[in-house]
């Protein structure tokens, strides 16, 4: 690949396979320092996670692969660069007015040092081709206003604004 100043792009290549749980302490490593970014960039909406309490999310997620879901991670030179998820969500039930439309959630993390580097685009395109291969037509995402890098790569694959979250604080009572 050619940058724009003429110069060649080499990249070490990126390999993504599923996660197992002998893979958990580095999953934690991984969602700590995506933690530690968002709750710099958004400290109204995140916070950093306990280890512990990590563990068993994550855990549980390891444990949740399968046919509704799927946990895989980027790794490149040998270390766990990234990861990501993704949940087919249930259809509405057939009362509701909601268009019924195949629909898969995800999630991407990418350790800040390989941040820029392919990582999530490709973590991203991984997810993308497994639901597809499910009958999904429709992949949504949360992303903070504040992750600018973030929502310019989700632009560049083809995401769109979609919806909209209000939200309100109350007093505690």
């Amino acid at each position: 690949m050619t940058t724009s100043e003429g110069s060649v792009d080499v990249r070490p290549p990126i390999t993504i396979r599923p996660v197992t749980i002998d893979d958990l302490e580095t999953l934690i490593d991984v969602y700590l320092d995506t933690a530690v970014h968002h709750a710099t960039i958004d400290p109204e909406v995140f916070h950093v996670p306990e280890r512990e309490d990590i563990a068993v999310r994550l855990r549980r997620r390891i444990e949740g692969r399968g046919k509704t879901g799927e946990y895989v991670a980027a790794i490149v030179e040998g270390e766990m660069a990234g990861s990501a998820s993704v949940d087919l969500e249930d259809p509405p039930s057939p009362g509701n007015m909601m268009r019924s439309v195949p629909t898969a959630e995800f999630g991407v993390s990418v350790v800040e040092a390989w941040r820029g580097r392919g990582i999530g685009r490709a973590l991203i395109r991984h997810l993308e081709e497994w639901a597809a291969a499910r009958g999904v037509a429709r992949m949504v995402l949360n992303v903070s206003e504040a992750n600018d890098g973030a929502i310019r790569l989700y632009r560049e694959l083809g995401y769109r604004e979609f919806d909209r979250a209000m939200l309100k604080e109350l007093p505690p009572s």
